[in-house]
């Protein structure tokens, strides 16, 4: 369960972790592993994605113009945040963003889809996914330490 949920959101990766028990080496590996092989299919798969993503996306708004609809706008404030992110801070600022802003799936074909050709931004996105994964779970770790000696 912790390494399922890992491939999408690590955050209730470690949460589910936690709440199992689990001591705090295993919470961070299973997380760890989980959330690694999110970002790896995730990055893989992420040209196909796109594509589906693309077509859908002119067939909606091809039915919408056919209806006598309005097409929405391109450039929407997600968009234009996304962009500025790519544009100052590059692929590291994309991997540090993706485990707990993004979901894993959304960073890692970002990722893909701006960074492809620069070989250093699959092994940016799984240091920024495991280091993020320790401090995450540390902090979960140390609280749920807390609950339980409080129901002592």
């Amino acid at each position: 369960m912790v390494v399922a949920w890992g491939t999408l959101k690590m955050l209730v990766a470690a949460s589910f972790g936690a709440g199992y028990g689990f001591p705090f080496l295993k919470n961070f590996l299973w997380t760890s592993v989980g959330s690694c092989l999110g970002v790896l299919v995730f990055y893989s798969l992420s040209e196909h994605l796109t594509e589906y993503a693309r077509r859908r996306w002119l067939r909606k708004r091809a039915e919408r113009t056919a209806s006598g609809g309005t097409n929405a706008r391109i450039f929407t404030k997600r968009n234009r945040r996304i962009i500025r992110i790519k544009h100052s801070s590059g692929y590291l600022g994309v991997a540090a963003l993706t485990p707990l802003v993004f979901t894993i799936p959304l960073g890692s074909i970002l990722a893909a889809r701006f960074f492809h050709h620069d070989r250093r931004t699959i092994p940016a996105l799984l240091v920024s996914v495991v280091l993020q994964a320790m401090a995450v779970t540390a902090v979960l770790s140390g609280v749920m330490d807390i609950f339980d000696r409080a129901a002592r």
